[in-house]
């Protein structure tokens, strides 16, 4: 259940930023973003593996954007999933 959770926050995250445009230097604190009904580890668990595949990239030391070279990969992965 909780692997389950995570893609389903990762992609509830990838499409929120897409739709708010959060690419490149446009970027948000990581313990703002929330999503409902879901846990606060959950949500920063499921941040970690986006940095991690590459999908976001950090700016400063807690802020996150979308990583401006992935735009096609992202579009895929919301889509096959």
């Amino acid at each position: 259940m909780r692997k389950e959770q995570i893609d389903i926050v990762k992609k509830n995250i990838l499409r929120r930023f897409l739709n708010k445009t959060m690419v490149g230097m446009n970027y948000v604190n990581r313990q703002d973003v929330k999503v409902k009904k879901i846990g606060g580890d959950v949500v920063q668990k499921a941040i970690d593996e986006l940095i991690k595949n590459g999908f976001l990239e950090r700016h400063h030391i807690y802020c996150v954007s979308i990583n401006p070279r992935m735009l096609k990969a992202i579009g895929d992965y919301i889509d096959k999933n």
